[in-house]
């Protein structure tokens, strides 16, 4: 399912005149949901998972002062590969309810809790304030590039995937 400009349209919004806003969304074209407590319960749930084997994997490996953030790194790269993976391939299903929540639990959840944004920051910043600059500004750069690589990646498996397993389906509502 793709949107006009060719980039794929997010299944779990449903698609409307971006010049005027549909009845319950707001102009931006985003729902306003005031309660879908599977959808939360999905969401929270991959969340809960995401965060706990990122606090495990952290604590296994630590981050040390004035090196470079490997496990952050490695954590970060590995769920721009698997989020381009995995929806990528989903695109291919039929929208059932069921896949729809192990989406949400998944990407959503999972691994936006797996991921860590705030976690660069810091680093970043505790090794400008360490004297150490210049592998500050090679974390960001490498982290950048490697993540874009990494969902580049994820996504041509992704497709690959699609094509071996017999094609595309169309998406249903």
């Amino acid at each position: 399912m793709a949107g006009v400009d060719g980039l794929p349209i997010d299944p779990d919004l449903e698609p409307s005149d971006p010049s005027e806003p549909a009845p319950g969304r707001v102009r931006s074209g985003v729902p306003i949901r005031r309660s879908h407590r599977g959808v939360l319960s999905a969401i929270a749930a991959g969340g809960f998972l995401g965060a706990l084997a990122r606090y495990e994997l952290q604590l296994a490996w630590p981050v040390h002062g004035g090196r470079f953030p490997a496990s952050t790194f490695v954590i970060n790269t590995s769920g721009a590969f698997v989020l381009g993976l995995l929806l990528t391939a989903s695109m291919a299903r039929v929208e059932t309810p069921l896949w729809r929540y192990l989406r949400l639990f998944a990407c959503v959840g999972g691994l936006g809790a797996w991921t860590t944004m705030s976690s660069i920051a810091v680093e970043s910043d505790t090794l400008v304030r360490g004297g150490a600059a210049a592998l500050a500004v090679g974390y960001l750069a490498a982290t950048m590039v490697a993540g874009v690589g990494a969902a580049a990646a994820g996504t041509a498996l992704g497709r690959l995937t699609r094509r071996v397993g017999g094609g595309s389906r169309e998406v249903t509502r």
